[in-house]
């Protein structure tokens, strides 16, 4: 069971809806080819940044536990992925606040708790110079027809990119 969620398209790709308790969420499938930096590959077209926003919250704090939440945010991920077997997110978890960590915890539980979406997720750590450290996860469909390329430049941009 999920919440009704409303597809509505833009250069986002943005999908919302909103809770029980009027808290509403966006969830974005960003074209982001310029992760890939000046490299063009085959699947360059179907990379797409993953975000989950937090887009109005009447509770004014953090919002309660809910995990239809989490069963809206699968079927979504469900119904852009059923679209095309080529796509491919990478999903990094926003450390504005230092948080990431738990971002990262809190999609994982998520994400794994709906593995019948059809999708598989690989994860890594990206390390700047000061020492901040960002999860990083890249999600595809199994059929994915570029997946061991996929998976290569993955863990190749990951290394590149760890200071």
């Amino acid at each position: 069971m999920n919440y009704p969620f409303l597809f509505k398209g833009d250069v986002d790709n943005s999908y919302g809806f909103e809770t029980e308790l009027g808290i509403i969420y966006n969830v974005k499938f960003k074209p982001s080819d310029y992760l890939l930096g000046d490299v063009k590959t085959e699947y360059s077209e179907h990379l797409f940044e993953f975000v989950i926003q937090l887009v109005y919250n009447p509770l004014k704090r953090n919002p309660p536990l809910d995990k239809m939440v989490s069963t809206t945010i699968a079927a979504i991920i469900g119904d852009f992925y059923f679209k095309k077997n080529k796509l491919v997110c990478i999903y990094i978890c926003d450390s504005s606040d230092g948080r990431q960590s738990l971002r990262q915890r809190k999609f994982d539980e998520w994400f794994y708790s709906h593995e019948n979406i059809g999708v598989i997720k690989f994860d890594q750590i990206i390390t700047d110079s000061d020492g901040i450290s960002y999860p990083l996860s890249v999600i595809l469909r199994k059929d994915n027809p570029y997946f061991i390329e996929i998976i290569l430049a993955f863990s190749r941009i990951s290394s590149e990119n760890s200071k």
